[in-house]
């Protein structure tokens, strides 16, 4: 061992369970040197808020960089859309982060997430009208699935370096695509789609991102790198983005990622690193159940979702609603036998649930066709292992399902020996059967109650 430590985190729901927040705990009390991002891409949302009150909503570029001087890799496994990562560093400069781009390195392997793909992404979801998937809109699954298909046009980072490559791909990409689009758009046709279909049709989207992609590459002061420099000695945060009840092969399909939402990719990028790192496993999960879109989600409750609004997420975006639930046990046991268990878990929002007389927790599923009662998720449900057909299995077998649960008192602080009561019950055998090792009760690191003990 070099004397080097990886810090991976991954959220062991449906996404929003504060990885953020948790990354920017996690670099300032260890001094990390680095952030990795290893799945995902700008459809992100990683809300940091800095001990001075200054509020990010990270995107591409790593959650440790409101420190100074943490750098960000987007490892090869990412989507990266230089418009949006322009977008997102003229943010950071308001807030009087000048350098960030500065920090940044990039693997030239990372898939372009282009315009031609947000509009299609939409077109394709509209077009399903009431059957849609929940997609955020932005192009990322659309720019993942072309990059596996041989047969397509595909951009990668790396292409700015060779501008006439870079030029023709866009092209054949948008020609193609316009015909693809006009198809999917014959089968639903609206105002919406007629207009994102305009948008496809017009070429200036596709100049501006080749010219953005050029700056990124030649002069933005960001570097290309196949892969993370590690520095011995010192931490390396690994950072995921959605959650593994979102992924591609272990998910609630369709309602799922196209990316692997696991520890996979980061597992698959230390492997390649020159040297060894000591790895601890972090799953984070909020103190409830939180779903933003369409998909199952056994412990919806209408009127949690109305008195716990959420600071950052709402139903105006293209997503759709924001969905609010209490804590599952069942979804979170299965995500913990998906990932291969962590070694500790970090409960993030507790205080968001502050001032309730009782709090809930879902230990199990009753079936409302005669199955009685299911205390965890069948990985396969008798389909291929990792298939569409497992993951449409258990979306059907969660359609059914409605929870059973344990009632347990509520707190008003993190000093209420019922919030104590609260972690220790996630902790019990009953529960998950793993340690707590980090509570958060706010945005801040500060409010990231210190009782994690790395080994």
């Amino acid at each position: 061992m070099s004397g080097g430590r990886a810090l991976l985190v991954v959220g062991l729901g449906l996404g929003d369970e504060g990885k953020g927040s948790v990354v920017d705990a996690l670099v300032r009390r260890h001094q990390a040197a680095t952030v990795v991002r290893f799945n995902g891409g700008p459809q992100a949302a990683h809300h940091v808020v800095s001990p001075e009150g200054k509020l990010h909503c990270f995107s591409q570029f790593g959650a440790g960089t409101l420190v100074p001087g943490v750098r960000t890799h987007l490892g090869r496994f990412m989507a990266v859309d230089p418009l949006a990562l322009a977008r997102e560093d003229a943010a950071l400069r308001a807030i009087g982060v000048s350098d960030a781009l500065a920090r940044l390195s990039v693997d030239p392997r990372c898939v372009v997430v282009t315009p031609v793909h947000r509009a299609i992404n939409r077109i394709r979801e509209l077009a399903r009208g009431e059957a849609r998937h929940g997609s955020v809109g932005i192009g990322v699954g659309e720019a993942l699935l072309d990059a596996e298909n041989a047969a397509l046009p595909c951009v990668r980072v790396g292409d700015a370096r060779d501008p006439g490559r870079l030029g023709a791909t866009l092209r054949l990409l948008w020609r193609m695509k316009i015909d693809h689009a006009e198809q999917l758009a014959a089968r639903g046709k609206n105002a919406a789609i007629d207009r994102e279909l305009a948008s496809l049709r017009r070429p200036e989207p596709n100049e501006l991102l080749a010219a953005s992609l050029d700056h990124l590459v030649h002069a933005s002061g960001a570097s290309l790198s196949e892969g993370p420099a590690l520095d011995a000695g010192r931490v390396t945060v690994f950072e995921g983005a959605q959650g593994v009840l979102l992924d591609r092969d272990h998910g609630f399909f369709p309602h799922v990622t196209p990316s692997r939402t696991t520890f996979a990719n980061a597992d698959a990028l230390l492997a390649e690193a020159p040297r060894a790192l000591a790895v601890t496993r972090i799953g984070v999960l909020r103190a409830y159940a939180t779903r933003h879109g369409e998909g199952p989600f056994v412990t919806e409750d209408a009127a949690l979702t109305a008195t716990t609004p959420d600071l950052h997420n709402g139903a105006a975006g293209f997503q759709g609603a924001f969905r609010v639930g209490w804590f599952d046990v069942v979804a979170a046991r299965y995500a913990l036998r998906v990932v291969g268990g962590v070694d500790w878990l970090a409960i993030t929002n507790l205080d968001r649930l502050a001032g309730l007389a009782r709090v809930k927790v879902c230990t199990a599923y009753a079936s409302d066709d005669g199955g009685g009662i299911l205390h965890d998720l069948p990985m396969n449900c008798g389909a291929p292992a990792m298939s569409p057909e497992a993951g449409s299995a258990l979306t059907l077998l969660l359609s059914r399902c409605r929870p059973v649960y344990t009632e347990l008192p509520g707190w008003r602080s993190s000093g209420d020996v019922a919030a104590s009561a609260f972690l220790r019950f996630l902790e019990s055998p009953a529960a998950l059967g793993t340690r707590v090792g980090m509570a958060s009760w706010g945005p801040r690191a500060g409010d990231k109650a210190a009782i994690e003990c790395l080994q």
